[in-house]
């Protein structure tokens, strides 16, 4: 090898060299709570000063006592050190389960070093804190957290108005950028220690974030998520807010896409009786706070979510920020008081380009069941509002002027003349929620149905809730137009009658 070119690649290699470290695992073999070879272990052998990716697995032997590959912890973990963390669970006796036992799992303070925490196929069950973050806390905002196959369960942060009165995320509470990605929380919750919490604090039954990083959460599930406050003021009591998710985020973007959240609540909990009462929580999926940037829900499934403003999604006086909904489906979500599927109070500037919404609620009287905004209006079209008319389906409470092709089952939401828009009454062709493609459950409809090919093109989603490509020609005139709606009906039609089939 000529010298010249020997001497350029030693310089090379001293100029990358610090890329060019080689990895450490730290291998966890035993599911003991201490000692050689456990959990605890290895996140104490993690070196704070080092740059490369420090990577935690787990090969712990299969017992009969023991076939889960379960940890219990008798105390809480360290916290976690060093600059670049992966916590991988993918194991070859199957998925671990870290069972915190009444003990917080997994923290990293704001004094850490660690820039990057990736946790992944790993079962999180029981952990606990009298605090924020029962299985997953990050106070650092500098660090970037991605939670990827995770299973949150049960995992409980405990207000105390003596000890902490203020409290976020059941299960997880980050500061920093946050992914979230194929992952399930069930049964996650927020709960007060004492019987009278009316002057609580508590947001985001299974997850809370906040701060100027942005937020992704992607194909995953949030079921039976609550926020259980003591409170003998029935029938109405104080509660708090998000049932499943709380976001308080400033100038930065949060997005959730084809996530399913069922049954999530912001409720009360008085020990005269033996039921939740409903709280004044607001948003019983999700609640939104902050300021400027935007927060986009793509192609979600909301049903069962129970909360005040907000039966499925509440956005609370978030200054400055662009609401985006687009292909979600809002069925049977309850508010108490206004917007038995989306509520916007003081906020914002809506955008709305085709979503379902059916059979939501508002039991307060003269109240929207499906949609309640005093907001500026960027966008409504091609959305369904389909409700019992017992209230409104839809308030908007600015004048607006953006809305067209929206359909109705009783009144519109229209406050200037939209000549698109049709208040049809019922609508016995819109389906049952079933999944017929994508991520979640969607609201399907029969050929001839008039949300099909009746939509606007100039506000269309490019895709439908599936990822179905937009318009399609539905009605098979041999004009493709956009449909009405979080679907794009008749895909299946299309390519039969194509000329695709076999043979």
């Amino acid at each position: 090898m000529p010298t010249a070119t020997y001497r350029l690649l030693l310089a090379l290699a001293a100029l990358f060299a610090p890329a060019l470290q080689a990895q450490s695992t730290l291998w966890v073999t035993s599911s003991a709570s201490s000692g050689t070879g456990s959990l605890r272990a290895a996140i104490e052998s993690l070196s704070p000063s080092t740059a490369a990716l420090q990577e935690i697995r787990f090969a712990i032997p299969t017992t009969p006592g023991n076939p889960a590959s379960e940890i219990i912890l008798t105390e809480p973990l360290p916290v976690i050190t060093g600059a670049n963390v992966l916590i991988n669970g993918d194991a070859p006796a199957g998925r671990v389960v870290v069972n915190g036992n009444g003990r917080q799992i997994f923290t990293v303070e704001a004094s850490a070093t660690t820039n990057v925490l990736e946790i992944r196929d790993l079962t999180l069950r029981a952990g606990a804190v009298v605090s924020s973050g029962g299985c997953v806390r990050v106070r650092r905002a500098a660090t970037a957290t991605t939670l990827r196959r995770l299973v949150l369960d049960q995992c409980t942060a405990y207000l105390s108005m003596i000890n902490n009165p203020t409290v976020r995320g059941g299960a997880v509470y980050t500061t920093g950028a946050l992914t979230v990605e194929d992952s399930t929380f069930t049964g996650n919750r927020i709960v007060s220690t004492s019987v009278n919490e009316a002057g609580s604090d508590a947001i985001g039954g299974a997850l809370f974030a906040e701060g100027t990083r942005p937020v992704t959460i992607a194909r995953s599930v949030f079921s039976g998520n609550r926020i259980y406050l003591g409170n003998q003021l029935p029938p109405f009591c104080t509660s708090g807010h998000g049932g499943a998710i709380g976001l308080s985020l400033s100038d930065t973007q949060a997005v959730i896409s084809d996530t399913r959240f069922t049954d999530n609540r912001a409720s009360c909990r008085n020990p005269t009786v033996t039921y939740d009462l409903d709280g004044l929580g607001d948003g019983g999926a999700i609640v939104v706070y902050g300021q400027g940037g935007e927060t986009r829900l793509l192609a979600n499934y909301f049903h069962g979510n129970w909360g005040n403003r907000g039966g499925a999604v509440g956005f609370m006086q978030p200054s400055g920020m662009l609401a985006t909904l687009t292909n979600n489906t809002f069925h049977e979500n309850t508010s108490n008081q206004a917007g038995g599927g989306v509520s916007l109070v003081n906020c914002c500037a809506l955008a709305m380009i085709n979503n379902t919404f059916s059979d939501n609620v508002a039991r307060s009287p003269g109240m929207a069941n499906q949609l309640q905004a005093g907001s500026n209006v960027l966008a409504l079209y091609n959305n369904i509002f389909n409700g019992p008319n017992s209230n409104r389906d839809c308030i908007i409470q600015t004048a607006m002027t953006n809305s067209g092709y929206n359909i109705y089952a009783n009144d519109p939401c229209w406050t200037t003349v939209d000549g698109t828009s049709q208040v049809i009454g019922a609508m016995p062709w819109l389906q049952a929620p079933r999944v017929t493609g994508g991520y979640v459950p969607t609201m399907s409809y029969t050929n001839g149905s008039p949300p099909v090919d009746s939509g606007d093109d100039l506000h269309c989603a490019p895709y439908d809730a599936r990822g179905i490509p937009r318009p399609l020609d539905g009605d098979i005139d041999g004009t493709s137009r956009c449909d009405i709606g979080a679907v794009e009906h008749g895909y299946i039609d299309v390519i039969f009658r194509g000329r695709f089939e076999a043979g």
